[in-house]
């Protein structure tokens, strides 16, 4: 995926002499400014990892929501050291999501 941003105008530097005691800008201060190459639109390449990011976070926006009583019953659980999950099963539940956001 790539996306193009365009790069924002720029401004001439204005050379600050109040700022230095001889009264001449720093070095470097008279140096051009970027003229029309500025203008031109920079390509940025996402990454994999933003790539799914951007997957999960459409997949939420686009749930139905939470499930406030799901939630309830697991927060009781918890509380009450009667929830269990064992390594086989949450790495189940991970390899079924990654699978459905392919």
């Amino acid at each position: 995926m790539t996306n193009a941003i365009s790069s924002l105008p720029t401004l001439p530097l204005v050379p600050d002499t109040a700022a230095h005691p001889t009264g001449k800008p720093p070095p470097g201060a008279d140096a051009p400014t970027a003229g029309p190459a500025a203008a031109q639109a920079e390509a940025a390449t996402i990454s994999v990892a933003a790539q799914v990011t951007t997957q999960m976070l459409n997949a939420a926006r686009d749930s139905a929501g939470i499930d406030h009583a799901a939630v309830n019953k697991i927060r009781t659980a918890l509380q009450n050291g009667q929830y269990n999950v064992t390594p086989e099963t949450l790495a189940q539940a991970i390899a079924t999501v990654l699978k459905e956001t392919k």
